[in-house]
């Protein structure tokens, strides 16, 4: 008997946020996860073509800058988050398609 494969419901990006105290010795990448559920509002929603799935991560190999978030999949990197960084990046990059470059440490391709 072959087993179904698992449907997965659209979604535009995927960001992972770092909760390892390698980088976020206060553990605050915790906190701020919990925090993204509310500041994606309706992006959150699974029925929402534009989704933004969510993830964490106990290490994103970086151990510096934390707490560390990367977005999926233009592949950019955001050095030591807080509530307001997370804000302004929610509603500038994952929102509205334009990436916050205060904030930005990496970036997958030069584009």
């Amino acid at each position: 008997m072959t087993e179904k494969p698992p449907q997965q419901t659209p979604y535009t990006r995927h960001v992972f946020i770092c909760t390892g105290e390698s980088c976020d010795r206060e553990r605050n990448g915790r906190w701020l996860y919990r925090r993204l559920t509310n500041l994606l509002g309706d992006l959150g929603h699974y029925e929402n073509p534009q989704r933004v799935k969510r993830g964490t991560t106990e290490c994103l190999g970086i151990c510096a800058g934390g707490p560390i978030m990367v977005v999926y999949p233009e592949g950019i990197w955001y050095h030591h988050l807080n509530e307001e960084k997370l804000a302004r990046i929610v509603e500038e990059h994952l929102r509205n398609g334009h990436p916050v470059e205060d904030y930005i440490f990496h970036r997958l391709t030069d584009e």
